[in-house]
C-alpha cells in the first residue's frame, strides 16, 4: 500500500510505503512508524495502483480509489454497543410481528 500526503492543490507532499496500516483520528501508524497530527489530505491505495511522484499532481481517478475507511482502529466498546442497539431493534420489530399476528387471530377467531 502506499500513504500519499497532499495539499488542497492535489500536488503530492510525501509518499509512505506501508504494510501494517492503522488510522486512529489524525493519527496513521504503519509498520512501526506514525504520524500523528496529520491535517494534510492524503489517500491510500494499493502499490501498483499510481506512479505519482512527490510534486506531481494527484488524478481525481485517484482519489476515487482511496482505501483509508478499511484501516480505520475500531473502538470495540462501539462496535459491540452497535451490535447490541441492532439485536434491540431486530427484537422489537419480531415481537411487533407477533403482536400483529396475535391480533389478527384473535380478531378472526371473535367473527
Amino acid at each position: 500500500m502506499k500513504i500519499i500526503i497532499f495539499n488542497s492543490e492535489n500536488q503530492v507532499l510525501d509518499i509512505f510505503l506501508a504494510d501494517d496500516i492503522e488510522i486512529e483520528g489524525n493519527t496513521i501508524s504503519f509498520d512501526g512508524n506514525q504520524l500523528g497530527g496529520l491535517r494534510a489530505n492524503y489517500i491510500v491505495v494499493d502499490d501498483d495502483q499510481t506512479d505519482v511522484q512527490i510534486g506531481g499532481k494527484i488524478p481525481e481517478l485517484l482519489k476515487e480509489k482511496d482505501k483509508k475507511d478499511q484501516f480505520y482502529k475500531k473502538d470495540p466498546v462501539n462496535e459491540f454497543q452497535n451490535q447490541i442497539d441492532s439485536l434491540q431493534q431486530e427484537s422489537t420489530m419480531q415481537l411487533e410481528a407477533i403482536a400483529d399476528i396475535y391480533e389478527l387471530l384473535m380478531n378472526g377467531g371473535t367473527k
